[in-house]
């Protein structure tokens, strides 16, 4: 299999620990891309689309404003604009329920799956269980999401409304304003996502698995299986080849014949390893889209959405944006040992991933497009995956997860 993100460690550990005969392949080590450097929430509430009704009205807004949460390179308008195109259709009424009815079967088991694969892995103590708290900056920026909540009540999914003593008890370096805020018990944070995900791989070499630091060049398949070439000089054979591969998927898609509309999303944050304050909970501007999680490293500030394609440099501005935005909401916001990253997710236009076999080219599985979502979905994602290789019932319907949606 290829890629050693969360996804793909998940997916590896739990074929592994089936009995499967595993390859890892990644050029990078576990957990140390995209993986490495988000925000560490384990958000099983977050089962809605990105897109949805009224959210294209705001993006020229969100583009003018030098903190807001998105940005594209102008230079790069005409790459982006088909996939916002796309991005915009999957907004309707319509297609948001059925986005959402898909997220919420997918989403339904993360808490157990991770309560299985961290205690087999001895990484419970990377797992913090809290809740979380979400801020909006007004009562009507509240009153546009509320639709959010009422759909969270229909489902099951706890929230609450915070009174100011609570949020100051809770929180007491977090200023409201003229706020709203919201306790989102449901929620769960990794305190070193990396590690996390280096211990998952770990141990699933530790049974057995085989662990390659190389780079892919080249898939072939034939009706015994796939042939995997690598820029090393590699050759390897297998049964089954699990795509694992975010950003980079479409790379090796197209010599089979397929392209899917992956957009890379990119994130940035900003760490202070000897943090001024300390927060209890991660803490999340929701008006701004900006996360706050405390983390064994330090305090990580952590969002927005810059599009652009995948070997264009870092703009590191935008990292140094979130802090200037978090100070609006912790002003007390500081300390030292300070380092910035950008990771890249990999966004489909309606926030559904990718998962189950290439059509006519079944020894080729899909698990990649997790957007947001890739902590949070990964060890779900590893045992639906290893189901389907063991030809078993996944035990969700992914019909709405398919590359043949597009």
């Amino acid at each position: 299999m290829i890629g050693a993100g969360t996804v793909g460690a998940s997916c590896a550990w739990h074929l592994q620990r089936r009995g499967a005969n595993v390859t890892l392949i990644d050029s990078e080590l576990p957990g140390q891309s995209t993986s490495f450097g988000n925000a560490g929430c384990i958000s099983k509430t977050s089962v809605f689309p990105f897109s949805h009704p009224g959210v294209i009205r705001k993006v020229p807004r969100w583009l003018l404003d030098p903190g807001g949460p998105v940005r594209i390179r102008w230079s790069q308008l005409p790459r982006v604009a088909p996939w916002l195109y796309r991005f915009w259709r999957a907004g309707s009424r319509g297609r948001v329920a059925e986005i959402i009815a898909a997220q919420l079967t997918l989403m339904e088991h993360v808490v157990s799956d991770f309560d299985e694969i961290l205690a087999a892995t001895g990484s419970e103590h990377l797992r913090a269980t809290r809740g979380a708290i979400l801020l909006y900056e007004t009562e009507a920026g509240f009153a546009a999401d509320a639709w959010k909540y009422r759909e969270r009540e229909r489902h099951g999914l706890s929230w609450r409304r915070l009174e100011r003593d609570e949020l100051a008890a809770l929180e007491p370096r977090v200023r409201l304003g003229s706020g709203v805020a919201l306790f989102e018990p449901l929620w769960q944070h990794v305190t070193d996502p990396g590690g996390m995900t280096a211990r998952f791989a770990d141990a699933a070499v530790e049974r057995g698995a085989n662990w390659i630091r190389d780079r892919v060049k080249g898939i072939a398949t034939d009706p015994a299986g796939v042939t995997v070439d690598t820029v090393s000089g590699r050759r390897l054979r297998a049964d089954r080849l699990i795509l694992a591969t975010g950003v980079w998927s479409n790379r090796l898609l197209r010599p089979l014949g397929f392209k899917v509309p992956l957009m890379p999303k990119r994130g940035y944050h900003t760490m202070f390893a000897q943090p001024a304050i300390e927060l209890n909970h991660p803490v999340m501007s929701a008006s701004r889209h900006v996360l706050l999680t405390p983390m064994a490293g330090g305090l990580r500030i952590s969002g927005t959405a810059e599009f652009a394609t995948l070997d264009t440099p870092p703009d590191y501005a935008r990292a140094r944006a979130l802090v200037d935005v978090a100070r609006q909401f912790v002003p007390d916001l500081g300390g030292s040992g300070v380092t910035e990253w950008m990771g890249q997710r990999p966004m489909m236009p309606d926030s559904l991933p990718v998962l189950g076999p290439l059509p006519g080219r079944e020894h080729v599985v899909c698990a990649f497009g997790h957007g947001h979502y890739g902590l949070t979905q990964g060890p779900t994602t590893g045992k639906l995956i290893a189901r389907m290789v063991f030809g078993e019932d996944p035990g969700i319907d992914l019909a709405p997860f398919s590359i043949t949606r597009f």
